[in-house]
């Protein structure tokens, strides 16, 4: 498990170079590629938090029975899948924020995009009074 934990530590610093580098202007990311991309984290986002919600149902430690040994497997399993800090859950959540954060890379475009678009419409407006007068 520990190089999940790495790679999962590499992706997120790799997408927080990525947002740097889109915040200084530096990455350029072509208008149709940013929206797809977008649309396809958005829709991987909701996969996952649809996955989040079912650990709670992967396990159900009194299925396992009374024994002691059969509830500490069950507990085991429910650790496992939703209630351990290295869970299914968990793991699921942390894609979900480098998935997150790969749309703030792109939001950064649409953001600059719209502000270019207000300037440009805002520069014409003013050349049209101008030539009115």
């Amino acid at each position: 498990m520990g190089s999940e934990a790495n790679e999962l530590a590499a992706s997120m610093q790799q997408w927080k170079v990525l947002s740097a580098q889109a915040e200084a202007g530096v990455l350029e990311i072509p208008e149709g590629v940013a929206f797809q991309c977008d649309e396809v984290c958005a829709a991987y986002i909701r996969h996952l938090e649809w996955m989040v919600r079912q650990t709670g149902y992967l396990v159900d430690v009194k299925a396992y029975g009374t024994l002691d040994s059969a509830r500490q497997l069950g507990e085991k399993f429910e650790r496992i899948a939703y209630s351990g800090d290295r869970s299914l859950r968990v793991v699921l959540t942390q894609h979900i924020e480098v998935i997150e954060l790969m749309r703030s890379v792109f939001k950064r475009y649409f953001d600059e995009a719209e502000y270019a678009d207000q300037r440009t419409l805002k520069s014409i407006t003013d050349i049209a009074e101008g030539v009115g007068k």
